[in-house]
């Protein structure tokens, strides 16, 4: 029997508990640098946890405000915990509430095929500035 898992809105964890899982899943952040892990989480208004006990199973962090617009920054999954709904289940928690919002986000390379998979239209049109750090 998969353990249980908890879903929470409430709670941030630590940057270095972040850190760890985005190594993980693997997810493209700056997973050495604890003190910027810790402002990107600061900086958003949106963040969902999945636990299996006292283990952080999964992360989405994003912003929106709350009224037209919504970005999903980054959604992480361990890979113990992959392939159970987790992230579907943090991507239904994060837009909850917010039927006027539309929501975008990059995907990551890996994870390119996951969103057409529950749900999610792929858009065509997007410009980016990217970081020069």
């Amino acid at each position: 029997m998969p353990p249980m898992i908890t879903y929470r809105t409430d709670v941030r964890p630590e940057a270095k508990a972040i850190a760890d899982l985005y190594r993980a899943a693997p997810l493209n952040r700056p997973v050495d640098d604890l003190p910027r892990i810790a402002r990107m989480f600061e900086g958003s208004n949106v963040v969902v946890t999945a636990w299996s006990g006292d283990r952080l199973a999964g992360i989405l962090r994003g912003w929106t405000d709350g009224a037209f617009d919504g970005y999903i920054c980054d959604l992480a999954i361990h890979p113990d915990f992959q392939k159970q709904g987790l992230g579907a289940k943090l991507l239904d928690l994060a837009r909850e509430g917010k039927p006027e919002v539309q929501w975008v986000l990059l995907a990551s390379r890996i994870a390119a095929e996951y969103y057409s998979h529950i749900g999610w239209t792929k858009i065509e049109n997007g410009w980016k500035s990217p970081r020069s750090k």
